[in-house]
C-alpha cells in the first residue's frame, strides 16, 4: 500500500504478491554459501509463500486502539530487513521480527519465554552453546520456523551485507552454527563468549530469525537483501506495510503473536521529524502521540498536558578519537588527545545543554555505564570519573607535543545526527578547544558520508567524533565496532587495546569478561581514545492518553522501547 503524508509526498514500499501460476514458473537456484567469504552470486528467486493479508488469530484479541504515532530525530534507513537493522532500530524491528534470544517486553533482562530459543546451555569455557528451539513457532505466512532457518539467520547476520556492528561481533567471536536435529542447533565460538546471549538479544543487538526459503532459498547476496527489503516477511504481532528511508516506517497489526501476544494498536506510524518545533506543534494539536523531547521545553510540554519520560543512558556523551594509527593524524600523539579531553568543560555543558536532566558522569565514551561489568570494582575505577576540566593542563600538553601559537593543530568536530543536541554540543566545544590552542572546524555529515569516511580508513584523521551510542547491558558488540583492529576505526597500532579486546571476546567466564572489559575501559580512558563525560537519558514527551509503560525500566540498547506499550500477552 502507499501512504500519503500531509506534505503531499507518497512512498511506495508495499508487498508484491505474485499469482501462483507465475510462482510455479520461477526457477530456483540454491547456492551453497560456505563460511563468511561472500561471493556475488546471481540470485534466482526462490518460490515464496506470501504473507496472509489477515490472520484469524486477531479475532481472539481485544479491540485495538486505532493508531499510535511516534516522531523523533531518527537517522534511520527504516529497513524492514532483519539483518540490516541498527541498534537504534529495535523499537520497531522487534515488533515485526522474532529474535533468537528474547527479552521481556520492558527489556529489563534476557527472558527465554520471548525468543525462538526456549533454552540454552554453554559449552565448557563458554566456547559455544547448545540451543533448544521452541516448538510450534511460525512466520506470519504460516510457515514453521525451523532449525535450518535459525542457522541461516545467524549466517545472514554475519554476512558482508549485514549491519556493521552485528557482523563485526559475530565474526570477531568466530561464530559458526549447525543443525543438530529439528529442535536443536549448536553454535560454536572461536573464542569464549560468556555474554553471547545478552549481546544477541534485544538488550543489545538481536539476531532475528527469518525464513531461509522465503529470503532466497539460502542465497546470501546484495540482490537477495534488496529483494527481501521490497517484499518483507514478518514474524511478529505487526508487519511493515509502508516505509521510506530517512522518513518513516508504518506497521500494521498482523496476528496474535505466540510470544508477545496481541497487538494493542491497529497501526503504528514512526516518523523521522528532525525539527523539534514541528514535532512539538503536532503533539500539541494531537497529530502525534509520542515525540522525542527537548530538555529546554519540559515546562512547555507539561503545560499542554504531555508527560516527560526518559530512557536511561541512551547516549554516551564524550569524544571518540579514531584512526590514530596514522602518524600524520595530530591525534596519533596521546598528549594531543588528552589536551582535547582536558579542554572540555563538561559540567557546564551538562548544565546548559542537557539541563542536568537524566545525566550520569562517566569516564569512558565506550564501554558504557550500563555494562554488566559495573559489578567489577576495577571497571568502575577505570570508567567512573570523567576527565576534569583543566585548560592549563591542556595547554601544557599541546606545548609538550610541539604546538605553539606559530604551529596550531587543526581539527574537525564531526557529527552525523544521532541525537538532537549534537549541533549545540559542537558549538559549545569549539571555543573551549580553541581557547587552549586548537583550530577547530565543525563538520556535520550524513550517514552515507559517515560510512564512506570509515571505509576509506583515513576519513577521520584529525577529527573528533561524538555520535553518542548509548548504554547496553554488555558492550562487546560495540567494543568490536569501535575498537576492533579490522573495523577502520580503533587503534590497531596499540597492541594493548587489541589484546584487551581479544581477552574480552575469548573470556571463558563472566568474571574473565568483566576483568578484560575493565582493562579495555582503562586503556580507552588512560590513553584518551574515548574520554567520556556523561551518560544522558533519551527524553520523550508523551500524550496524556498514552499510559505509562515503564520505559525508565529498560536496560536495552535502543533510545526507545515500545514493546510493552504496543503488545499485550
Amino acid at each position: 500500500m502507499s501512504t500519503r503524508w500531509k506534505d503531499g509526498s507518497a512512498a511506495k514500499g508495499g508487498r508484491i504478491l505474485l499469482p501462483l501460476s507465475a510462482l510455479a514458473c520461477i526457477a530456483v537456484l540454491v547456492l551453497v554459501v560456505k563460511g563468511y567469504a561472500q561471493q556475488t552470486p546471481t540470485l534466482v528467486v526462490a518460490a515464496l509463500s506470501p504473507e496472509k493479508p489477515t490472520d484469524k488469530s486477531l479475532a481472539a484479541c481485544p479491540a485495538r486502539k486505532p493508531v499510535l504515532r511516534v516522531a523523533g530525530h531518527f537517522n534511520e534507513e527504516f529497513t524492514p530487513h532483519p539483518a540490516e537493522n541498527r541498534f537504534a532500530s529495535i523499537h520497531y524491528t522487534r515488533l515485526h521480527q522474532m529474535p533468537l534470544f528474547g527479552t521481556d517486553p520492558q527489556e529489563e533482562n534476557v527472558a527465554a519465554a520471548f525468543g525462538v530459543a526456549e533454552a540454552w546451555e554453554f559449552l565448557p569455557g563458554a566456547k559455544g552453546l547448545n540451543v533448544t528451539l521452541r516448538e510450534g513457532l511460525t512466520f506470519n505466512n504460516g510457515d514453521p520456523i525451523t532449525a535450518e532457518d535459525v542457522v541461516f539467520s545467524i549466517n545472514l547476520s554475519a554476512s558482508d551485507y549485514a549491519e556493521d556492528q552485528i557482523k563485526a561481533t559475530l565474526r570477531g567471536i568466530g561464530v559458526t552454527a549447525k543443525v543438530v536435529d529439528k529442535r536443536k542447533i549448536r553454535i560454536d565460538f572461536a573464542k569464549g563468549a560468556p555474554t553471547f546471549v545478552h549481546e544477541m538479544s534485544p538488550l543489545v543487538f538481536p539476531i532475528y530469525v527469518t525464513s531461509k526459503k522465503y529470503h532466497s532459498d539460502g542465497v546470501i547476496s546484495q540482490e537477495a537483501f534488496e529483494r527481501f527489503r521490497k517484499n518483507p516477511l514478518a514474524a511478529g504481532p505487526y508487519r511493515v506495510v509502508d516505509r521510506q528511508a530517512q522518513r518513516f516506517i508504518t506497521l500494521e497489526a498482523a496476528r496474535k503473536d505466540p510470544l508477545l501476544g496481541c497487538p494493542v494498536y491497529s497501526r503504528i506510524e514512526i516518523r523521522n521529524v528532525g525539527e523539534f518545533g514541528t514535532r512539538f506543534a503536532q503533539l500539541r494539536t494531537g497529530q502525534l502521540d509520542i515525540i522525542e523531547g527537548s530538555r529546554d521545553l519540559v515546562d512547555r510540554a507539561t503545560s499542554i498536558g504531555a508527560r516527560p519520560v526518559t530512557k536511561p543512558a541512551a547516549h554516551m556523551i564524550g569524544l571518540y578519537i579514531f584512526q590514530t594509527w596514522h602518524k600524520h593524524n595530530v591525534f596519533h600523539d596521546e598528549r594531543v588527545r588528552k589536551a582535547a579531553a582536558y579542554a572540555i568543560d563538561h559540567k557546564l555543558i551538562t548544565k546548559t545543554i542537557w539541563r542536568g536532566a537524566g545525566v550520569t558522569p562517566w569516564g569512558c565514551t565506550w564501554p558504557p555505564s550500563t555494562e554488566v561489568s559495573t559489578m567489577n570494582p576495577k571497571y568502575l575505577e577505570a570508567c567512573g570519573t570523567p576527565y576534569a576540566y583543566d585548560p592549563d593542563k591542556a595547554r601544557e600538553l599541546l606545548a609538550a607535543a610541539g604546538y605553539s601559537k606559530g604551529r596550531v593543530p587543526s581539527i574537525k568536530l564531526v557529527y552525523w545526527g544521532n541525537y538532537p543536541e549534537e549541533a549545540d554540543f559542537a558549538q559549545a566545544m569549539q571555543p573551549m578547544l580553541e581557547k587552549v590552542g586548537f583550530k577547530v572546524t565543525i563538520d556535520p555529515i550524513d550517514r552515507a558520508e559517515y560510512a564512506r569516511r570509515r571505509k576509506s580508513g583515513e576519513g577521520y584523521v584529525d577529527s573528533i567524533m561524538f555520535f553518542g551510542p548509548g548504554g547496553r547491558i554488555t558492550s562487546l558488540a560495540g567494543s568490536y565496532s569501535v575498537w576492533g583492529p579490522t573495523e577502520n576505526w580503533g587503534p590497531k597500532h596499540d597492541q594493548d587495546v587489541v589484546d584487551a579486546l581479544a581477552a574480552a571476546s575469548r573470556a571463558g567466564s563472566l568474571e574473565d569478561y568483566t576483568d578484560a572489559t575493565a582493562k579495555l575501559g582503562k586503556l580507552v580512558y588512560d590513553r584518551a581514545y574515548g574520554p567520556g563525560f556523561f551518560a544522558a537519558a533519551s527524553l520523550w514527551f508523551v500524550n496524556k492518553n498514552v499510559p505509562d509503560w515503564g520505559l525508565e525500566k529498560s536496560r536495552g540498547r535502543a533510545p526507545l522501547n515500545l514493546a510493552a506499550l504496543v503488545t499485550k500477552r
